[in-house]
């Protein structure tokens, strides 16, 4: 049996469909997807494991070693949440929103389930 015969212009209107990530957005936001699950976790672990061990337990290390990462993960997080803006054209207040979303503990992952299904639909 014969195969099909696809031309360039099926294949970039397949890759186009509606709920696809174009290809110039796929990238930034896959790594702002992974860096926003990874400073989720360690905010949630610092706020509700490091902090009461700090003041019940008289216990710093969690806080110390989870605080010095998450700082630095977010720095990361913030770079990759304005790639993901200049790439997906977001107006500042949206920037500035998911932008603190990583300092508020739980709120980043329904930010981040927000800003996937917004960048898809709007693409």
């Amino acid at each position: 049996m014969a195969e099909p015969m696809t031309t360039e212009a099926d294949h970039n209107a397949a890759s186009a469909a509606p709920g696809t990530v174009p290809p110039r957005l796929r990238g930034a936001l896959l790594r702002y997807r992974a860096l926003a699950y990874t400073v989720g976790v360690g905010l949630v672990i610092l706020t509700f494991v490091g902090i009461p061990l700090q003041i019940w337990a008289h216990n710093d290390s969690v806080a110390t070693y989870v605080g010095i990462a998450h700082g630095y993960l977010y720095l990361v997080y913030l770079l990759l949440v304005f790639d993901l803006a200049r790439r997906a054209r977001w107006p500042i207040m949206r920037i500035a929103g998911v932008a603190l979303a990583g300092t508020i503990p739980l709120l980043g992952f329904f930010v981040e389930r927000w800003v996937t299904h917004r960048t898809i639909a709007e693409q």
